[in-house]
């Protein structure tokens, strides 16, 4: 058995972790990131597989390397170069299944842990039939309503949540799960490190307005035309910031210098560490959410309002939402400004209004080391269970 008879009394926990992970860009890579960093800084041997770091460039951040490695904390990223085989098909799964599986040979492993249910939580499904690990499963939102909801891979899909320890998700998706798993664990999505996410200081020139995300074809789904309609609007009394890749952004870039005379600053996307800087030089950051086609958990919103940062939003119930994920946000609930999306003069007025009329004020965040403890507990606890109950 690889795990060599791991008992929690023994202490710490050799996982793997199958997942997206920077330099790709997105949400379930960056908290990937967030997690593990935390649960190896605790002790555990975490070691990361995940893509080759140029499997997209639309997408991939520019390089970046930790400063500060991380001590137990391992990256593993298939290196072979894949011959021209079946046309357009780079086996992306087979070679993630592959590197988990020379991980664990070479250097044991007692549970494999993933990251988005497509392709990362399948491959950890397939490792874990291969070596007899336990294994959790793990989803983001699309994974969900592109996959599980329409029915694709239905049987693949099925004996993957009934082969997990544990399906790790949250509130909002909790009782979807009954019948697919026999054990559901519910953690909130994801809470910053306050260490790395606070309030700088430091004073602003001028108040800047950003967008932070990743930009497909689809982009309209995400408001984004709808928010450079307000920047528009509002005109030069505030600097535009714009943090993106992605192969849309040819089109939305035409989009946005076609539609503004004024300024706009580009930068490409940055790795997760590189986010708190990015959020503290901000005052605000849209977030309209009217336009997708299902509802999402944003990392962004979170971090923002931790670096004491406005989320424009158009969703009214943004607050709510994060409430029933058990997320405490009180204080932060005035820094989340509803906008109506649709009509960009009155947007831009109240926007305006709100920035000329804020008072900065201190505001208790005692709490916020306490949820972050909390949340990597929750996981970490997610995660020995699963190798207790073999």
């Amino acid at each position: 058995m690889p795990s060599g008879g791991f008992t929690i009394g023994e202490g710490m926990a050799r996982i793997i972790c199958i997942s997206k992970y920077p330099p790709l860009e997105g949400g379930i890579a960056a908290k990937t990131y967030w997690l593990c960093r935390a649960l190896a800084e605790r002790g555990h041997t975490v070691h990361i597989v995940t893509d080759g770091e140029n499997i997209d460039a639309d997408y991939c951040s520019p390089a970046f390397r930790d400063q500060v490695p991380v001590n137990n904390l391992h990256i593993h990223r298939h290196q072979e170069k894949i011959p021209w085989h079946i046309p357009n098909d780079p086996h992306r799964s087979l070679a993630l299944l592959n590197a988990a599986l020379e991980v664990v040979d070479r250097h044991g492993a007692d549970v494999i842990d993933t990251g988005y249910l497509i392709p990362y939580g399948l491959v950890g499904f397939l490792a874990g039939q291969m070596t007899g690990l336990p294994f959790l499963l793990r989803h983001g939102g699309s994974d969900l309503n592109k996959f599980l909801d329409k029915g694709i891979w239905s049987n693949l899909i099925t004996k993957a949540f009934k082969g997990a320890g544990a399906v790790i998700t949250d509130r909002e998706h909790y009782g979807g799960f009954y019948g697919l798993s026999k054990r559901v664990i519910s953690i909130p999505p994801y809470v910053p490190d306050p260490a790395f996410f606070k309030h700088s200081s430091g004073e602003k020139l001028k108040p800047t307005l950003a967008l932070i995300g990743k930009t497909n074809y689809c982009w309209r789904h995400k408001g984004w035309h709808r928010a450079i309609n307000i920047i528009k609007s509002i005109g030069d009394r505030f600097r535009c910031l714009i943090v993106s890749q992605g192969i849309g952004l040819k089109d939305f870039r035409k989009y946005v210098e076609d539609g503004i005379n004024s300024v706009i600053e580009w930068k490409e996307f940055v790795h997760p560490l590189e986010m708190p800087r990015v959020l503290q030089s901000v005052n605000g950051i849209f977030v309209l959410q009217h336009d997708l086609p299902f509802p999402v958990f944003a990392n962004i919103v979170m971090e923002a309002l931790y670096c004491n940062v406005t989320v424009i939003t158009d969703r009214p119930d943004m607050f709510q939402s994060l409430k029933k994920q058990v997320l405490h946000i009180d204080a932060e609930s005035r820094n989340i400004l509803v906008v109506p999306s649709d009509e960009p003069d009155t947007a831009a007025e109240t926007i305006i209004n709100y920035f000329t009329r804020l008072i900065p004020e201190q505001i208790d965040v005692s709490y916020r080391e306490a949820d972050y403890a909390g949340y990597i507990q929750q996981n970490e606890d997610a995660i020995l269970s699963v190798i207790d109950k073999r």
